[in-house]
Parts: C-alpha cells; structure tokens; sequence
C-alpha cells in the first residue's frame, strides 16, 4: 500500500505504559497505519513496574512510530498508594513546592514538559513534512502546548479531549486556589479557540462544551471510543437460568467510593451467603482490576472471608480478558458519582460481547441508556446488598436486548469519520 501523508498523535500515556489513557489513540494508530499513513506518536517513557498496558499489541504494526520522552515531573506525586515515610515526606515536600514552579494545575502531569515535547515534535514536523496533529488529554496541558505548536509550524491542530477539563472537579481541581482554577479555565478556552477541530467521545461532554463555546460548536465534534473486533470474540453462550459467574475489568474509579463500593459488595455476599449458601457456594466473582490500590482491596475481602468467592487477578491483555467478558454471566460496572453521565469503552465492549451489564452508581445518562436500551440493570451503590443477591439467585432477571446495533461504534467506522470529517484526507 502506497504511504499517505502521515500524522503526528501526542499522547502521554500510550502502550506499553499502563494507563487506560492510551487506550483510545493506540486504536486509531492501529486503523490508520492499517489505512497507509505512517503515525509518529510521541508520549512518555514507560515507568518500570507499573504493568503494562492491555494494549501493546495494537501498536506492533511497521506503520506507529513511538518517540518517548522523559517524565519530567516528580514520580511520588503519581503514585498510590505511598508505602513508605520517605515517599511520603517527598509527596508533602512537592506539593508545596510544585506551585511555585507552575501556572494552573500542578498536579496535571505534563507542566514541565513543553521545551522537549516542541523541540521534538518541532524535529518531526520539518523532517516528515507533517501537516496534521493530534493532541489528546488528560493532561490537558499538552493541549496548550498543541496550541504553541500551530503557531509556530502551522500546523492543522486536532484537539481531544477525553475526559472533563475545568467543569469537573477531577484530576486535581478541587485542590486549586481561585486563580489556578481561573488559569486552567484560560487553557481550556485558548485551546477550544486555537484548534481547527476538538473532538471528544461522549455526547455530555459534547453537550457541554458546545453549550460553552457557541461561537466553536461548529468544529466540536463527537468521535466515540471504538469498539475493536479484532480483540472481542462472541461465544455461544449455556442457559441454566442463575447468574453465578461474574466478572468487573478494567479500573476502580474513585479512591474513596471505590472503598465504598468494596464494603457494600461484602455486604451482598454475606447476605448471599446467610440466605442462599448452595448459591453462594457456585457463585464466583472474578476481579481484573488495574493499579495499586487493587492489593489493598484484595486483602480487605479476604478478611471478610469471601477470597474464594471474590477473586482478584493479575491484568490480561485485552483479547484474554474479554475472552473471560464473554465466558461470563454478567459484568459488573461500578461508576463513581463524577462518571455517571459517562458511557465509557468497557459498557460498548460488553454490550457487543451480548453480555448483560450491572452497573453500581449514581442514576444518569449511563443508566438511563442501559435501561432504555435493555442491556442489563443499574443499581445505586447503597442497594448492592440487596439487589446483587437477588440477580445472582435468578429471582431478578437482567434483560438483555440481543439486537442492539452498535456498528456506529466499530473502530473501522469511527477510523473512516476521522479521516473524512476531523482530519479531512482522502
């Protein structure tokens, strides 16, 4: 296949780096290398013994280029949790120090990385003759630094933004002063100003952001998180009308929720248990939780005395693990407060496997398009204890519509909306 103009993605957590973050650019680099375009991407160096990504494999293809830069940041204040005293005078001693050193928020990661990230993707840009760039946050100061980038080379700047900016309290927001949070709120409106297009996966966000900057709805578009067929595989699927194998994958949002939602799921098995021991006994929950707070949650269920019953495991690539999603009764979904308007990639995934879904949160847009759509249940965290023995007893049914159509969402659908209506090539 003959090489088309080739692309430059700017992405700070990309595989193998482990991070859900550079999940949905890995996937596209995948499509448009496939497609002929070489893609230069440059993102951070891979921290040691951090896992790695359930995604490396997609970005094995002749056509992804990867230029890692150092962090530059303090690596302390991006771990969790802090194990020793040392460590956790280093994380007192940056957080006072890191925001008289930097503008806005200090906690994003990639404050000290704008001289290297230009002088690179300076060198890419003239050597290859790159016209198009993506740049992807969180951390949303690499979208400033997109911004820098067009000024200086001119360059055709394609902003995404994954996750909420200034109008959610995350990523270290409700930690900043009055100025700093003003400061990022400048960013983000430099940024929706400064870029040819902005692109964003869900339709809250984009409700949003259009909402906010009218005048710039017009290049605000949506372009979902894709679904892969290469790394879903349906299989046939028994009938026998109980619900006793389950299985959560992926990450545990939320520090202090995540803790919440591990006490009320305790809760559910021990009234499994009290009511329904011969159920109890076959029912098995497997847990494929990402990062370190898994081994704290591991040990509080085992001192509840469920450890046979609610099992944790190492991260499985992404084809394993939803070899497992489909193998399954139903998957289990729990979504903290500040994401229940969020219908992220592990929703779409389990509804193309023909999986039912239950999802543990807050009433919002992802429970109202579960339960719209027929493909599962969703619970509020405090009902755990009563509903999940319920579903897995098989006196409660998870409906599940076979039929639902997600074909908008396959990454070769999506790949082709890129290309004709954000990047504009033919």
């Amino acid at each position: 296949m003959a090489s088309k103009e080739p692309i430059l993605i700017i992405c700070h957590i990309f595989p193998p780096a482990f991070g859900i973050g550079g999940r949905r650019w890995a996937k596209f680099a995948k499509a448009l290398a496939r497609r002929g375009h070489v893609v230069h991407v440059i993102a951070a160096e891979t921290h040691q013994n951090r896992g790695l990504s359930p995604w490396t494999a997609d970005i094995e293809h002749p056509g992804i280029i990867v230029h890692r830069l150092p962090w530059k940041y303090p690596e302390v204040i991006t771990r969790w949790p802090l194990q020793s005293i040392t460590d956790k005078l280093a994380y007192r001693f940056w957080l006072k120090v890191l925001p008289l050193f930097s503008t806005g928020n200090y906690l994003d990661k990639t404050i000290f990385w704008g001289n290297q990230l230009m002088r690179t993707a300076g060198e890419l840009i003239t050597a290859h003759g790159i016209r198009h760039v993506v740049v992807s946050g969180a951390p949303f100061r690499l979208n400033v630094f997109g911004t820098q980038l067009k000024q200086k080379h001119g360059i055709q700047l394609t902003s995404d933004l994954r996750d909420p900016w200034t109008w959610h309290m995350e990523f270290g927001h409700s930690m900043l002063t009055v100025r700093q949070l003003q400061e990022e709120k400048d960013f983000e409106r430099l940024v929706i100003e400064q870029s040819d297009h902005v692109i964003t996966p869900c339709a809250h966000m984009h409700g949003h952001l259009t909402g906010y900057y009218p005048e710039h709805a017009h290049k605000i578009l949506r372009l979902p998180h894709v679904i892969d067929p290469d790394e879903l595989k349906v299989q046939p699927r028994r009938e026998d009308g109980a619900c006793t194998r389950l299985i959560y994958a992926g990450t545990l949002y939320g520090a202090a929720e995540a803790s919440e939602y591990i006490k009320q799921l305790l809760l559910a098995f021990d009234r499994l248990r009290g009511s329904s021991p011969q159920v109890y006994e076959r029912t098995r929950l497997d847990l494929y939780i990402t990062g370190a707070e898994a081994m704290i949650h591991k040990a509080t269920i085992e001192r509840a005395g469920h450890g046979e019953h609610i099992v944790f495991h190492a991260p499985l690539p992404a084809s394993e693990i939803n070899e497992r999603i489909s193998a399954s009764d139903a998957v289990i979904a729990f979504m903290p407060s500040y994401k229940k308007n969020f219908l992220g990639t592990k929703f779409n995934e389990t509804f193309y496997l023909r999986r039912p879904i239950i999802h543990v949160g807050d009433p919002g847009a992802v429970s109202e398009h579960i339960q719209l759509h027929k493909l599962g249940t969703s619970i509020p965290l405090a009902r755990l204890p009563e509903e999940l023995p319920r579903i897995i007893t098989g006196s409660t049914p998870l409906e599940l519509n076979a039929s639902y159509d997600l074909s908008d969402q396959l990454l070769d659908h999506v790949t082709d909306r890129l290309v004709k209506e954000v990047l504009q090539l033919r």
